[in-house]
C-alpha cells in the first residue's frame, strides 16, 4: 500500500506568496491614485484678483495636503502600517495552517503505516500455517528493504526494524509448525548491514525458548543475546559474534561455532554434544555442567576458562563428569 501525501506550502513559498500579494496591492493602489490625481491642475497665472489668487493658493495647499495623505509620505507610512498589520496576520495564519496541515498529514501517514504493520503482525497468529509463513516473509521483506513508500522518519524506521526483529524472535518461541519456524529463522536475519564486512545486527535479542533447529545464522552479531533453553541443534553460528551471549540450558547438539567469537559466552548446562568449535575464539567461556560428548574443538583458542566440570557421557546423564581443563587438554591432544 502506498502512502504518498502532498505536503502544504513551506515557509519560503508562503513568504514569496505574501510578498507577491502585497506588491500587487501596492501597484493597484498607487496606480489608481496616480490616474485620479494626474489631471488635477490648479493655476492662478491668468488671474489678477488678489482674493481669487489667495483662494486658489489655499486650494492648492489643500490639494497638496490631500496628495500627501493619498500618495505622499503619509500615504506610504499608512500603507507600510497596513502591510505590517495585514501581512503579519495573513503570513502568520498561512504558516500556522501549513505546519498544522503537515502535522496532520504526518499523523495520518503514521496511523496508516501502523495499521498496515499491525495487520502483518496479526497474521502471525492466524490459524493457517501458510498465512503465518507469508506474514514472516513480509516482515523479512521489511528488514531486507524497508518500504520507501511508508515515508517515515529515520528514527521511526529504526524503531520498526527493531520491533520486527523482536516480533520474529518472540514468534520463534511460540510457533510450532516446522516450515513456519524455518521461515522465521530466515526472515530474522535478513536485515542487510551497511557494509559487506559487517555482521547482521541481532544484538540483545531475547531468543529464550526459541525453536530454531537447523537455522543458518552465520555472520550474525548476537552480542548479549539470550538463548536460554532454546533448541539450537544443528544451527550454524559460523563466523558469528557470540560475545556475552547466554546459552544456559540450550540444546546445541551438532551446532557449528567454527571461527565464531565466543568471548565471555555462557554455555552453562548447555548440551553441546557434536558441536564444532573449529578455529573459534573462546575467551572466558563458561562450560559449567555442559554436555560436551563428541564436541569438536579443532584449533579452537581457549583462555581464562573457569574451574568447572563438564559431562562427557554419551547419554548426557551426568555419569562422567570431569574438569573442563582435563576435557580441553584431552580433546586438544
Amino acid at each position: 500500500m502506498s502512502f504518498r501525501f502532498k505536503e502544504g506550502l513551506n515557509t519560503a513559498s508562503i513568504i514569496g506568496l505574501l510578498g507577491t500579494t502585497l506588491s500587487l496591492i501596492l501597484l493597484v493602489t498607487y496606480g489608481t491614485q496616480y490616474y485620479i490625481d494626474r489631471d488635477v491642475v490648479v493655476s492662478s497665472e491668468t488671474l489678477a484678483d488678489k482674493k481669487t489668487e489667495y483662494e486658489i493658493t489655499k486650494l492648492d495647499a489643500e490639494i497638496s495636503r490631500i496628495r500627501s495623505d493619498t500618495a505622499g509620505s503619509l500615504f506610504w507610512l499608512k500603507l507600510i502600517a497596513l502591510f505590517v498589520t495585514v501581512g503579519g496576520a495573513i503570513g502568520g495564519y498561512l504558516i500556522g495552517q501549513s505546519r498544522t496541515t503537515i502535522a496532520k498529514l504526518n499523523f495520518e501517514n503514521r496511523k496508516n503505516v501502523d495499521e498496515v504493520y499491525q495487520s502483518i503482525v496479526q497474521e502471525l497468529a492466524n490459524e493457517s500455517p501458510i498465512l503465518r509463513a507469508a506474514a514472516a516473509v513480509k516482515l523479512g521483506a521489511v528488514l531486507r528493504s524497508f518500504p520507501a513508500e511508508w515515508n517515515v522518519s529515520d528514527a521511526r524506521k529504526e524503531q520498526l526494524i527493531q520491533l520486527t526483529k523482536q516480533v520474529l524472535a518472540a514468534s520463534l518461541s511460540i510457533e510450532t509448525d516446522p516450515k513456519v519456524l524455518k521461515t522465521l529463522t530466515i526472515s530474522i536475519a535478513l536485515h542487510k548491514p551497511e557494509s559487506s564486512d559487517e555482521l547482521v545486527n541481532l544484538r540483545e535479542l531475547d531468543l529464550s525458548g526459541a525453536k530454531a533447529s537447523d537455522a543458518y545464522w552465520a555472520k550474525c552479531n548476537f552480542e548479549y543475546a539470550d538463548f536460554y533453553s532454546a533448541n539450537l541443534s544443528q544451527v550454524s553460528f559460523r563466523k558469528s559474534n557470540l560475545s556475552s551471549a547466554q546459552f544456559r540450558e540450550s540444546y546445541l547438539q551438532g551446532a557449528v561455532f567454527d571461527e565464531a567469537i565466543c568471548i565471555k559466552t555462557n554455555f552453562k548446562l548447555a548440551d553441546l554434544r557434536g558441536a564444532s568449535f573449529e578455529q573459534a575464539s573462546l575467551d572466558s567461556v563458561n562450560f559449567e555442567n555442559a554436555k560436551v560428548y563428541a564436541v569438536r574443538i579443532d584449533e579452537a583458542h581457549f583462555s581464562n576458562t573457569p574451574d568447572c566440570q563438564v559431562d562427557i557421557s554419551v547419554d548426557g546423564d551426568g555419569s562422567q563428569l570431569i574438569s573442563v581443563d582435563d576435557w580441553l587438554a584431552g580433546e586438544q591432544s
